[in-house]
C-alpha cells in the first residue's frame, strides 16, 4: 500500500512541475527563438497573447524569461498596475529574477 500512495505522489509532484513549464508552444514558429542550456525558452516572438502572474504580455512581440522560467521582459497588451505604478498597454515591462517588478512605461 505505502508503494502505491508513494508512487501516485510521485507522479503528481512531476504533473505538477509539468504544468508549471513554460512550453514552447507559445512561441510563433519561424520567428527567432533561442533556449537556455537546460532546454527552458530564454526568449521568442509569441504566437498569441500570453499571460503569467496577471501580466499579459502582447502577441507578435518578443517575450524572455530568466533561466527559472521568470518573466524578465514584454509588451504589454493591456495596460497593468502594478506595485501602485500604472503600466501602458504597447510598452515593454521588466522583472528581477526573483520575479519581482522592476520597470515599465508609466501610462500618460
Amino acid at each position: 500500500m505505502f508503494k502505491i500512495i508513494f508512487g501516485v505522489l510521485i507522479l503528481i509532484a512531476f504533473g505538477v512541475i509539468e504544468a508549471n513549464a513554460i512550453h514552447q508552444s507559445i512561441c510563433a514558429s519561424g520567428k527567432i527563438e533561442e533556449h537556455y542550456s537546460n532546454g527552458s525558452i530564454k526568449k521568442c516572438v509569441l504566437k498569441d497573447s500570453f499571460s503569467l502572474n496577471d501580466i499579459k504580455c502582447k502577441s507578435q512581440n518578443t517575450i524572455s524569461f530568466y533561466d527559472n522560467e521568470q518573466l524578465e521582459t514584454c509588451v504589454l497588451a493591456e495596460s497593468a498596475k502594478i506595485g501602485g505604478q500604472e503600466c501602458k498597454e504597447s510598452a515593454p515591462i521588466s522583472f528581477y529574477p526573483d520575479g519581482q517588478f522592476k520597470s515599465c512605461v508609466k501610462n500618460d
